[in-house]
């Protein structure tokens, strides 16, 4: 197999957070201690050499930087200080904004302003459109909503075949699937493991517990605003709602997983902790105002009821707030690895599966 070589790569990949990386000469102390490695794959070092001879086809098409849990034994082991585990991140994003068929991915990372600049812009107007409608306003906060799982769906799978393209039909020529409940199951496992942060024989409860709170917390949030679960302004909720247990638990574990997460990488005790990209930042913070604000709406609802000014203008807030979470920080960072880095692990079951031994 022949690579096509373009030393001038890793200038390219500083843009997305691996500024230290050229300073590895493949030593394989990374490899020595990673748990993914194997005596047939050579984990991070493969991925590393590649970048360092720029083998950006070769790159594209790899399903290693899905499957690493960062646990950060590999930078913290680098005599180099090129850390290993934070090229592996910031390849990810590489990877991200290549799948990304609109470019914003790209842009962003280049010129992260801008993405904090468009989500303010959309929020910005978002908020004064609804504040300056005095019709139903509960009929279009419900259009809307029903429109965020149709845009978020679409591009998931926009992400999920533009990554099968390239990790299984440019690499095979075949179409590779498995039901086989063995995949499905190990697929699970290392799902499981990777929530709970276990690696390299450690378990890192702080990084594990604050991931755990914000994913799930993250989840709960699109569940609530994408399938409309609150009414605020056609129904009348009281303290023991059942909507209210999924906002009351949204906004706990977003405000602790974030707040865990912004101590660890203020105190950078590990390397996992000691890199912050743009995108990082906006997302935990819109995340927070998104999580924040729909409470607030939730609590006025209780407390003056539906027909209160208050609660529609909080309400128009919520969902303005929710337009600029949706359609320009979702979709283009790399936390939509949430959904991306399952099925690479399912992927990588396949292939094991199906390829010869």
């Amino acid at each position: 197999m022949s690579i096509k070589i373009n030393l001038l790569f890793l200038k390219k990949l500083k843009i997305f957070g691996s500024e230290q990386i050229s300073s590895c000469f493949n030593c394989d102390n990374c490899t020595a201690v990673c748990a993914l490695s194997t005596d047939k794959a050579s984990f991070p070092r493969k991925v590393i050499r590649l970048a360092q001879l720029g083998a950006e086809k070769e790159l594209n098409s790899a399903i290693e930087p899905w499957l690493c849990t960062y646990c950060g034994e590999c930078s913290a082991t680098c005599p180099r200080q090129a850390y290993p585990g934070e090229f592996m991140m910031s390849l990810r994003r590489y990877i991200i904004s290549k799948y990304d068929i609109t470019g914003l991915s790209s842009l962003f990372y280049r010129l992260p302003i801008l993405q904090n600049l468009m989500a303010l812009i959309v929020f910005s107007l978002s908020l004064w459109v609804f504040l300056g409608y005095k019709g139903n306003f509960e009929g279009i906060a419900s259009s809307l909503e029903m429109l965020f799982p149709a845009f978020i769906s679409l591009i998931i799978v926009a992400y999920l075949v533009k990554m099968y393209k390239n990790t299984i039909w440019d690499r095979f020529k075949k179409l590779y699937l498995s039901f086989s409940p063995s995949v499905i199951k190990e697929t699970l496992i290392q799902i499981l493991k990777q929530m709970s942060f276990i690696s390299c024989g450690k378990v890192d409860l702080w990084r594990g517990g604050s991931h755990l709170l914000v994913v799930t917390g993250y989840l709960t949030t699109l569940f609530i605003s994408i399938f409309h679960i609150l009414s605020p302004l056609g129904k009348q909720y009281v303290w023991t709602s059942p909507e209210g247990i999924l906002v009351f638990y949204a906004t706990f574990a977003v405000l602790a997983g974030g707040l865990s997460m912004v101590a660890r990488r203020m105190v950078k005790g590990v390397p996992s902790s000691m890199f912050s990209k743009s995108s990082d930042w906006l997302f935990v913070g819109m995340l927070v105002l998104v999580a924040g604000s729909t409470l607030t709406t939730y609590l006025a609802n209780i407390l003056s009821g539906p027909t209160d000014p208050l609660v529609e203008i909080l309400f128009k807030l919520n969902l303005a707030l929710e337009m600029a979470w949706i359609f320009i920080v979702v979709p283009f960072t790399k936390w939509i690895h949430i959904f991306l880095r399952p099925f690479a692990i399912y992927l990588h079951q396949t292939i094991i599966q199906k390829e010869p031994k």
